[in-house]
């Protein structure tokens, strides 16, 4: 549930989150259909970070699409693997991983003063004016960097474009270390993975992530959104295992995440969806909005699980049974996902 996964987001170590304002596919039948995305500026509640005045003061055309790191390479990508070892042992002491979803993964530590030190991966992030900024280059992709409180240690955030254009996304690498330049430090390390992505990617392990691999905009045909959204909708993604469909305050949300079974959350009332148990909560404290979410599978060795959700929302009151279209369309999406 968007809520529920936004609040264990929030849960990673504060050592990353300090500055936080700031293996193959499966074959879906994929369906061609006209799609519309949303431009930057017409995105809700999205504060972009201030360009580095040093070094990111504009960033031209878009870059082609390297099918390396288009979002079908991309989704099935274990971000823990993406650490280059030599170079942390150089800051800091053999770290702890921690991964959260499908694509970000976080490794912490302390050097040899014991000050913390947090580095973090997400492939797939989202970006807006980092995009349009980025002037700096590694490996062949425009690249944005970000010094939040200095060079001479503090958080420095490098985001590789690896998706240009509308809804563009990119390898995010946030460095939070004492070192003499966290952002030469940081970079190192997004050069690292770059190269492994471009040559040997890590993937998640055999038997591990059967929906990572997943578009979620191909679980519903064009004709079937515009009759539960309505004509002339607009489609994104926030990442690479989600996708949105709006239109006129009404907004439709399929979601694959790796999370906790929703069977222990909170005043979930149990449904049926043609013989899998799936769990619906109406949230009404804002305006109405419904998910479904069922656990489709062990998530690997780890205590989660692969999630399904889908979410309705009815922002502007139109009337919208926001529940009983969240049930049709969970129902449909579980048809279309593998077993």
């Amino acid at each position: 549930m968007r809520r529920l996964r936004r609040l264990r987001l929030a849960l990673i170590p504060a050592v990353l989150l300090l500055a936080a304002g700031c293996a193959g596919s499966t074959d879906l039948a994929k369906v061609t259909f006209e799609r519309t995305t949303v431009p930057a500026g017409e995105r809700e509640n999205v504060a972009p970070p201030p360009p580095d005045t040093e070094t990111d003061q504009g960033g031209g055309e878009p870059q082609t699409q390297d099918e390396a790191f288009s979002p079908a390479a991309l989704r099935s990508v274990d971000p823990c693997g993406l650490l280059d070892e030599e170079e942390f042992a150089g800051i800091g002491e053999a770290p702890e991983a921690l991964r959260s979803g499908y694509s970000r993964c976080g490794f912490y530590s302390s050097d040899a003063q014991g000050e913390s030190v947090g580095l973090t991966f997400t492939v797939g992030d989202s970006v807006f004016s980092e995009a349009e900024q980025a002037t700096q280059e590694i490996g062949g992709l425009k690249t944005h960097i970000q010094s939040v409180d200095g060079d001479g240690g503090g958080v420095c955030f490098v985001r590789v474009i690896t998706t240009d254009g509308e809804n563009a996304k990119s390898l995010t690498i946030q460095l939070n270390a004492k070192v003499d330049d966290v952002c030469a430090t940081g970079k190192e390390f997004a050069e690292h993975a770059v190269e492994l992505l471009r040559e040997d990617p890590p993937h998640n392990a055999e038997g591990t992530g059967l929906l990572a691999g997943l578009d979620a905009c191909e679980t519903a045909e064009d004709d079937e959104v515009i009759g539960w959204v309505g004509e002339g909708y607009r489609e994104y993604s926030n990442g690479l295992h989600d996708c949105t469909w709006s239109r006129g305050g009404v907004e439709l949300e399929v979601d694959f995440n790796t999370y906790y079974d929703p069977a222990g959350s909170d005043d979930a009332e149990e449904i049926d969806l043609d013989g899998t148990t799936a769990y619906r909560v109406l949230d009404e404290n804002v305006y109405p909005e419904c998910d479904v979410s069922w656990a489709h599978a062990p998530f690997g060795d780890t205590i989660d699980f692969e999630v399904v959700t889908v979410s309705m929302s009815d922002i502007l009151e139109e009337g919208v049974d926001t529940c009983a279209l969240a049930t049709e369309i969970a129902g449909v999406v579980k048809d279309r996902i593998p077993a």
